[in-house]
């Protein structure tokens, strides 16, 4: 089953953490969904050659959602309903989550407290 991979879960990958074990087996099946707030925050501020090719060449595994605008409205849209209900959420995040929900695909993430409160949202 595609799955969309958080930021959390491909940088556990990278560490080698036992967590990551996740992200190898979607890998493989190669089900792997990763949005493009996702490669910004994978590579912006990267200092060290080695960390930028390791995550440029794990990048090259998966499949890029690009950001359109059936995903921006959507994340617009639960940014509104969760700002009514005094719940503030980062940008990144309603992003990651409303290319899952477009895509109809669950998360597969580390920080799943960022994620608890969107509605419709299937967490791995």
């Amino acid at each position: 089953m595609n799955t969309v991979l958080d930021t959390s879960a491909l940088i556990s990958f990278l560490r080698g953490e036992e967590s990551g074990h996740a992200v190898k087996s979607i890998l493989h099946a190669n089900e792997a969904l990763v949005p493009a707030i996702c490669v910004y925050e994978m590579l912006a501020g990267v200092r060290s050659r080695k960390h930028k090719e390791d995550r440029s060449n794990l990048l090259d595994l998966v499949t890029i959602v690009p950001l359109d605008r059936i995903i921006a409205q959507r994340a617009a849209d639960l940014f509104t309903k969760l700002r009514s209900q005094g719940i503030t959420l980062d940008n990144e995040d309603l992003l990651v989550a409303a290319t899952a929900l477009t895509l109809s695909v669950p998360i597969l993430t580390f920080n799943r407290r960022h994620f608890q409160n969107i509605p419709g949202v299937r967490l791995v």
